[in-house]
């Protein structure tokens, strides 16, 4: 009888293992990918508000998301180690075909609404001071109120890398039929993850970060084309716009920095006075308006003037 069953529990472990093994390695790779995700999580959230404060600037914001992308690497505890996976995964930000950055919010169609140029940093920018004080109104172009259009919501795309060998093939090859939209992030073995961070903005958004931000967000096929959206002309140069300055370092269709006209030499439109910023030459103290005291030393609209 005991020969009958000889060798019995060899074969059972040859036909148990493997499926045991493949167990555990879809087990380590959920577990990577759910610390990837976790981790991207945080890494947008930092990214956006580093743009909230940097009138969301998408290089400033990406290099911030490299930077607390990092723990994806992994690492032995070294410094040295560390400072590696910090400089791979600024330069994984930096590559379209690696990550993508949207700006959600606001929406070009906002500055149709509600866009001014700023006097100081001479931007095409939303207006971000005193909100507290402004109105609900709704704008046509964009249904968003002046709030709202200051509201910074981004949505990243990050590939991850399919480390555990087998499994990560595996997934890729399956995933590539599924979701057919990210295949060119499975043919180099990683997975998407993606993440939506919103914050409020402390600072002007400045409209060319927007378009920026909708030009590197294309899939790599289509960024690469090239097109006649005024952000890329081939030659690696923006070409100027009403926005950009000129190679000169000129400002290209801006009004002057001086205000004109208007009464008290603050220009015709209203939005100059309630949002954008002045320096000290730009508001005229020696106006009687501005320095009476009923006036407690504010302009036309609530300027301060210093």
């Amino acid at each position: 009888m005991r020969n009958k069953y000889s060798g019995a529990s060899l074969t059972e472990f040859i036909v148990a293992a493997p499926i045991v093994m493949l167990i555990g390695m879809v087990t380590v790779q959920a577990a990577l990918i759910y610390h990837g995700k976790t981790t991207l999580n945080y890494a947008t959230f930092e990214a956006a508000r580093t743009g909230a404060v940097n009138h969301a600037q998408v290089t400033l914001m990406l290099k911030e998301l490299g930077q607390r992308l990092a723990p994806v690497q992994g690492g032995d505890g070294s410094l040295e180690m560390a400072a590696l996976a910090v400089a791979q995964t600024i330069v994984e930000a930096e590559r379209s075909d690696i990550t993508r950055l949207e700006i959600l919010n606001p929406t070009i169609e906002a500055f149709e609404d509600w866009g001014v140029h700023s006097q100081t940093t001479h931007h095409r920018v939303i207006p971000n001071n005193h909100l507290r004080h402004k109105g609900h109104q709704i704008g046509q172009a964009s249904g968003l109120s002046v709030r709202d259009a200051n509201l910074l919501k981004i949505k990243v795309t990050y590939g991850l890398d399919l480390k555990v060998p087998v499994v990560g093939r595996l997934i890729a090859l399956a995933m590539t039929e599924i979701d057919a939209e990210n295949a060119h992030f499975y043919s180099r073995k990683k997975f998407p993850l993606m993440a939506v961070a919103t914050v409020r903005m402390q600072s002007e958004v400045w409209e060319q970060e927007i378009l920026a931000a909708r030009a590197s967000s294309q899939p790599p096929a289509e960024a690469d084309s090239g097109g006649g959206d005024g952000i890329d002309d081939g030659d690696g140069q923006q070409p100027p716009t009403e926005n950009t300055p000129d190679p000169n370092g000129t400002p290209a269709n801006l009004p002057d920095p001086e205000c004109e006209g208007g009464e008290y030499g603050l220009g015709s439109m209203s939005e100059l006075i309630n949002t954008s910023d002045y320096n000290n030459q730009q508001c005229p103290t020696g106006n009687p308006a501005f320095n009476t005291p009923s006036s407690g030393g504010l302009g036309a609209g609530g300027t301060v003037c210093n």
